[in-house]
């Protein structure tokens, strides 16, 4: 028995339907399980070779094809507006900025009182974690903004030009 599926089998049986429930979550968004289908929901929808914005039923009986628009509308919040969800997210990556400050901050204060420099820099490293996090809030704000998601290939360096120009103010 390999030390993985000895993991595996531990974990399964301790957690159970959490460790599962990870494992489906963690598999869909690593890329590893395709999405299921929204209309039949037997099937998961693959990529269509003819057609790169179009995504296929793998289900025999269904065989029905999305284009990805249809899919990012099928996942907007009920009841809200695009630019609803668009500000949510905005508001997100600002509390997660103002987190990384008050770690930040804090970790400082406990690293001069202790005279431990190690707690600075685990803070500093939590805190470019949680600027990940904002970062990434502020690129799904822009992409629901413009209208860009669900594209074959992320538009990174367009929304990197957007907030250069909006940080300096040329917008």
């Amino acid at each position: 028995m390999g030390m993985l599926s000895f993991l595996k089998h531990r974990l399964s049986h301790r957690v159970g339907v959490e460790h599962r429930t990870f494992q489906e979550m963690s598999g869909t968004v690593l890329g590893g399980v395709q999405a299921p289908c929204p209309r039949c929901r037997r099937g998961r929808l693959q990529a269509d070779s003819q057609a790169l914005d179009l995504r296929r039923c793998d289900d025999a009986e269904c065989g029905a094809s999305f284009s990805l628009a249809e899919i990012g509308q099928s996942l907007a919040v009920s009841g809200a507006s695009l630019s609803e969800v668009a500000d949510e997210e905005r508001r997100q990556a600002t509390a997660l900025c103002v987190a990384a400050e008050i770690v930040v901050v804090a970790a400082a204060a406990w690293a001069i009182w202790s005279g431990s420099w190690t707690t600075l820099l685990g803070a500093v490293l939590l805190a470019v974690v949680i600027c990940a996090s904002a970062l990434v809030a502020r690129y799904r704000a822009w992409q629901i903004e413009n209208g860009r998601m669900f594209e074959r290939r992320a538009p990174i360096g367009a929304f990197l030009r957007a907030e250069t120009a909006g940080l300096f103010g040329r917008r």
